[in-house]
């Protein structure tokens, strides 16, 4: 029985983890997009560069955090909404030369070459650059 009980323990400190992780995802963030990209977009950018493998069920709770679309519910339009959601992030990256692979069945992920563009363009403080 102890065992039972250390086992609920484990599975409760794991899915704490896992609160933790989504919780900073879709925290406030600072303005290093201000202008560029939506604040639900942002989250996005996070929750992908945080992890090797984004999941789509992990995209999907990034965005259900971000809060009412009002647009309908229901599993065919969340699968819908993390689409339109990829596709238009995707679309304000590309002039950066930053893009977004997708692991088919799987989720989204960037390479190491495209973490490397992002954190560059980042840490640019150039004014004509306008991140």
């Amino acid at each position: 029985m102890s065992d039972t009980v250390q086992d609920l323990r484990d599975r409760i400190a794991e899915l704490e983890e896992e609160i933790r992780q989504l919780r900073a995802d879709i925290a406030p963030t600072d303005d290093t997009f201000a202008g560029i990209l939506t604040r639900q977009q942002v989250a996005l950018l996070k929750s992908i560069r945080n992890r090797n493998v984004a999941s789509y069920e992990y995209i999907d709770q990034v965005l259900a955090g971000q809060g009412n679309f009002g647009r309908g519910d229901g599993e065919e339009t969340e699968k819908l909404r993390s689409k339109v959601s990829i596709y238009n992030l995707r679309q304000r990256l590309k002039p950066y030369g930053i893009r977004i692979r997708t692991w088919r069945g799987i989720g989204y992920y960037l390479d190491d070459e495209n973490k490397a563009k992002l954190k560059q363009l980042m840490e640019k403080k150039d004014e004509n650059y306008p991140f």
